[in-house]
């Protein structure tokens, strides 16, 4: 698959979650696609702003029109408006108009947490497995900051372990693993219920379920204010 291909089923909302992968690596490595993807980034945006009335307003005419067809000839004019709306959604997608896009609001809402619970400094020779845990997390070594985190799991003085192990699952893609973590955050009342809360909301949204992220976002605004004018942001888009 080209990169044509791939900017197309982003922004069509119709990514596999391969395809996704190999889309998220070229943004990371590619300035190029990089660049190419923030223009069609903002392209959409201009016209999902300024042109959604006037579509909808065009496709009106032209269905009204088609179904009095039998009154009326369908002209090539009538045609030509069709056509032209037809090549916009060939390669926006239908739902880039008139649905949400799940993806590019995960995307544009997603940043990881940051390590706010252990300092490391260069003088510190502690060779403790939490700072291994943390060091790799800062480091984007996620494998290992797992399983730095599940030898530390044990401890329940340290209830934001499992925060930051479903944020290094997050790293890793590992969507179902981080969710379970986040949800067990909440039910435990742990540290980082709030930011869990977002999380939970974000990824909710990555899977498509509106309804449930809808929940957690107006959960989050109503007892935190962690995130609130983006939770707000958030629901203004989903609904």
């Amino acid at each position: 698959m080209n990169n044509q291909e791939l900017l197309y089923h982003y922004f069509s909302n119709s990514l596999t979650p391969e395809q996704e992968s190999v889309f998220k690596k070229l943004l990371e490595t590619d300035a190029e696609f990089k660049a190419e993807f923030e223009f069609e980034k903002g392209l959409q945006k201009a016209i999902k702003s300024h042109e959604t009335d006037r579509l909808k307003a065009m496709l009106n005419e032209v269905e009204t029109k088609i179904n009095k067809r039998h009154n009326t000839v369908f002209n090539y004019r009538n045609l030509a408006i069709a056509a032209s709306i037809a090549i916009l959604f060939g390669w926006f997608g239908y739902n880039t108009f008139f649905s949400t896009n799940y993806s590019s609001l995960y995307e544009d809402n997603f940043t990881e947490y940051p390590n706010t619970v252990y300092t490391i400094t260069r003088s510190d020779d502690a060779n403790s497995i939490e700072r291994e845990a943390f060091v790799a997390y800062e480091t984007k070594n996620y494998q290992t900051a797992i399983e730095k985190f599940e030898a530390l799991s044990a401890d329940e003085t340290k209830d934001y372990l499992n925060f930051y192990k479903a944020q290094a699952y997050l790293g890793m893609d590992n969507i179902q693993e981080a969710k379970g973590l986040f949800q067990q955050v909440v039910a435990k009342n742990e540290s980082f219920v709030a930011e869990a809360t977002w999380y939970l909301a974000l990824i909710a949204i990555k899977e498509k379920d509106k309804s449930l992220a809808v929940s957690y976002l107006e959960h989050l605004m109503a007892n935190y204010s962690y995130n609130k004018d983006k939770a707000q942001a958030l629901l203004k888009e989903l609904n």
